[in-house]
């Protein structure tokens, strides 16, 4: 009978905790904090006796064993890394074009990843238990770093070919020096960034409290069955059997996992309080307990997403740039702020389709690179992306025609609010789960509501709706005022119409497309509320450091910058300021009411 192996650390973590939480196979940092995750909900008292349990054992295998590394643990894969090596070299000595030598290291990554995860030394475990390292970074050790890249993000089309265990040549050191300079440089000083990134996100979301039970809504977003995040939260639709605002908890995710690939669940981003966000649309903090009415979880969320911004910045130094991630990925601290400030020299921004139609043709431009055409709308792909459209297909406004990485406030500005804000999320969890951080997809959830919520009136016939020509409102103020003139329309006749309240995450004011009615039929939706007279606007996307001078209250402002400005445009406009709102710098500064607002907030 055959016996699987195992080590003395994973039967220390087995002993440690409950039968029933317990890591499925290979204990890992990834596994083993879910199950922690998972006996906190569902028993508090239970979870602290064993976290107890497990850091005393820590601290004791610390103590008495240590680590020791030695050179056999770093010691080179030559065998089954030259055996990969060689012929890549071979084949980069016989072409002189970048763009294909690119190619050739592409192709190699994954192959010398899948070497270095069974390095049998000591570093192994720890890299793939999480416990320290990475597997990109043993593979920079054992097997080889592969490429670098230069002051501009890019991959310099070298293959480095010896590990650092061995020691680079000459030539490979001359290549790989320059990245390694500037992640040193990187390190030291970003670390000032994390402060100020924090204090942005606390004054954007500073208003976001739990103001009532329910708020009504049918709707959620769509999430696979599949993802840890969708616990704690509640049905927005009923799925195949289980019912509408049923808790999903363990047992019910396991349920719904062998029913339906996709389910649609609450969500702070599509809730539609007045002011903050409901219960059923939070769902449950991380004691398994519903927060209290006035809890101010956008401070909480705030905190959560500035923790590990730190980590993000320290860990430039120690972050491999893996030539594959380079091209497509914004990572770490520096994608953090590419995304939520949107700078006009956005990094491998990729070309968005301004309309929508056929592509009628694709040429090479004289200067390098690439013009689509849609219709006879001209759009250009720069030299260092490749265009992903052939003539002949059908895009939506908004469609990427290249690779390379969308640039948020151009999603919104074609797709509109709803699809930003779900794109918005997608990118940041992505830079958090790549440094192995596992953040609640709700606190990025309700930064999206938060950053994208503003639309401006382009019309004077935003007047009919009580609106002016170039005001900035908020969007639930918005989606009120079309909502009640909007009829539902079957999902077939509403495709070129335009919504007059949320779907999904679609927000009311955009236009059904054929993609999304596609979407929202897959999720069973057979009507949708259309509007015929909506107003003209424009979705407002601004950098995240500037979304707080968008708010309506002038004395919520004063929590934020531009202070000497915000007082003047407010007497020069009659601003007024809600002292018993949602808020707390007005309460704040009013201060002899403190505690004794609407509902004892603030």
């Amino acid at each position: 009978m055959a016996t699987q192996k195992t080590t003395v650390g994973q039967l220390l973590v087995h002993a440690a905790l409950p039968e029933d939480y317990r890591p499925v196979g290979v204990a890992t940092n990834k596994n083993l904090k879910a199950s922690l995750i998972e006996l906190a909900r569902s028993d508090p008292a239970r979870y602290v006796g064993v976290v107890s349990k497990l850091k005393k054992m820590g601290d004791a295998v610390a103590t008495d064993s240590g680590i020791t590394v030695g050179l056999d643990d770093i010691e080179p894969e030559y065998a089954a890394r030259d055996a990969i090596l060689e012929p890549a070299l071979a084949q980069i000595k016989r072409t002189k074009d970048p763009k294909k030598r690119l190619d050739i290291i592409n192709g190699i990554e994954n192959k010398l990843l899948e070497v270095s995860k069974s390095h049998p030394g000591q570093m192994g475990p720890m890299a793939r238990s999480g416990a320290r390292g990475n597997i990109a970074q043993l593979m920079k050790t054992v097997t080889s770093p592969i490429a670098a890249v230069n002051d501009k993000e890019e991959t310099i089309p070298w293959l480095i070919s010896k590990s650092y265990a061995e020691g680079l040549k000459p030539a490979d050191n001359w290549i790989a020096i320059g990245e390694s300079r500037r992640n040193a440089v990187e390190s030291f000083i970003n670390v000032s960034v994390p402060g100020e990134l924090s204090k942005i996100l606390v004054n954007n979301m500073s208003d976001q409290l739990i103001t009532m039970p329910d708020c009504g809504t049918h709707n959620g977003i769509s999430m696979a069955s599949s993802d840890s995040n969708i616990q704690d939260r509640y049905l927005a639709q009923a799925a195949d059997g289980v019912p509408a605002n049923t808790l999903i908890t363990p047992s019910v995710a396991n349920t719904l996992r062998g029913k339906a690939s996709r389910i649609v669940v609450r969500s702070p981003m599509t809730c539609v309080a007045p002011d903050g966000v409901c219960q059923k649309c939070y769902g449950l903090a991380t004691k398994g307990r519903a927060p209290t009415l006035g809890t101010n979880v956008g401070m909480i969320s705030a905190q959560a997403m500035g923790e590990p911004l730190t980590q993000l910045a320290l860990s430039a130094r120690h972050s491999v740039r893996t030539t594959a991630q380079n091209k497509a990925v914004l990572d770490g601290l520096q994608g953090f702020k590419q995304l939520t400030e949107i700078p006009q020299s956005f990094f491998n921004k990729a070309t968005l389709a301004t309309q929508g139609g056929p592509v009628t043709s694709v040429v090479k431009a004289p200067q390098g690179g690439h013009y689509v055409y849609v219709h006879k709308e001209e759009h250009y792909v720069p030299p260092n992306l490749e265009v992903l459209v052939k003539p002949g297909a059908h895009v939506e406004a908004g469609d990427i025609l290249s690779d390379g990485i969308p640039k948020p406030d151009e999603v919104v500005q074609y797709k509109g609010l709803g699809a930003g804000r779900q794109y918005l999320v997608d990118q940041l969890h992505g830079i958090y789960t790549r440094r192995g951080i596992d953040l609640d997809r709700r606190h990025l959830e309700l930064l999206a509501k938060t950053d994208l919520n503003y639309i401006k009136m382009t019309d004077h016939d935003s007047e009919d709706h009580g609106f002016m020509r170039g005001d900035v409102v908020d969007y639930n103020r918005f989606r009120t005022s079309i909502a009640e003139n909007a009829k539902a329309t079957p999902l077939k006749s509403a495709v070129g119409g335009v919504l007059g309240d949320n779907a999904l995450h679609f927000t009311a004011g955009t236009m059904v497309t054929p993609a999304m009615a596609a979407t929202l039929k897959e999720h069973g939706i057979e009507h949708v509320p259309i509007v015929a007279n909506m107003p003209k606007y424009e979705p407002v996307m601004k950098p995240l450091s500037r979304t707080p001078l968008l708010h309506p209250d002038w004395m919520a402002r004063l929590g934020h910058r531009n202070l000497k400005t915000t007082i003047l445009e407010g007497a020069a406009f009659g601003e007024t300021s809600d002292i018993h709102g949602v808020h707390p710098v007005p309460g704040f500064a009013f201060g002899s009411e403190f505690g004794q607002g609407l509902k004892g907030r603030y």
